[in-house]
């Protein structure tokens, strides 16, 4: 009797540590995190490489600048090959490209959306997009004194390119440190939060790193001089006319 009693306590023991924390608690409060000021805008150094292989990187410049959870303009300075190539989001359905040797953007849809963006590791709808509660479903995997690790599992209803990822949070500031992307159970990508800190009153990253292990190849971005709530939208920066103005 006494180790029946035993085997109960140790049952509703494990179920209480099991439950205690939601899943869609510690994501919602990563994506307040990610979105917690009005805008951003940011000088980026990208460098891009053969996993393993220290020669041969090539190095590229850009300017980014962001809103909430889905809104952003990415436009490349260097090198002169791709300057001022850039890509405008106004939603994870609403995309446009601008290429400025035809003076013309065009609509990103259907799969494109998953292309990588002009060679980089990072596909259209992964340069700064945060929303991952609209895409899947998370539960707590593990939990330590100094992370919480979830596992996400795509929606029936979504067509996001992974069927699940798992990201390990920082308790101290609810930032991810690591997010892996799985298709099929085979790990295609991995991104890893190399630096990050507080720039005033908001947590971010300053710097990261893509890998994708189906081609062995990395992109690694460092960001500087990163400026919060300047009132972007006012400006005219997240529309198609921003976009194809000329950046230097």
């Amino acid at each position: 009797m006494k180790e029946i009693g035993l085997t109960l306590l140790l049952i509703m023991f494990t179920a209480a540590v099991v439950f205690a924390s939601s899943g869609q608690e510690v994501l919602d409060k990563v994506e307040a995190v990610l979105t917690a000021p009005k805008d951003m805008e940011a000088n980026y150094e990208m460098v891009l490489g053969s996993t393993g292989d220290q020669g041969g990187m090539e190095k590229r410049t850009l300017k980014i600048w962001t809103m909430g959870i889905d809104k952003r303009v990415v436009k490349f300075i260097t090198p002169s090959s791709i300057n001022n190539i850039g890509v405008l989001a106004l939603n994870d359905e609403e995309m446009y490209v601008y290429l400025p040797a035809y003076q013309k953007d065009r609509r990103i849809q259907g799969n494109m959306r998953d292309n990588d963006f002009q060679g980089t590791d990072f596909s259209y709808r992964e340069m700064g997009s945060y929303n991952y509660s609209k895409d899947y479903d998370a539960t707590v995997s593990s939990e330590d004194k100094d992370a919480i690790v979830l596992e996400l599992v795509r929606k029936p209803s979504s067509d996001a390119p992974y069927d699940k990822l798992v990201m390990t949070v920082d308790k101290s500031n609810y930032l991810p440190e690591i997010l892996d992307m799985y298709c099929e159970n085979v790990k295609k990508k991995e991104l890893k939060i190399i630096d990050a800190g507080k720039v005033g009153d908001y947590w971010t990253f300053k710097k990261i790193r893509m890998e994708n292990f189906l081609i062995k190849h990395y992109t690694e971005v460092t960001m500087k001089d990163i400026k919060f709530d300047q009132d972007l939208v006012g400006k005219g920066v997240f529309t198609q006319r921003f976009l194809k103005e000329y950046v230097k």
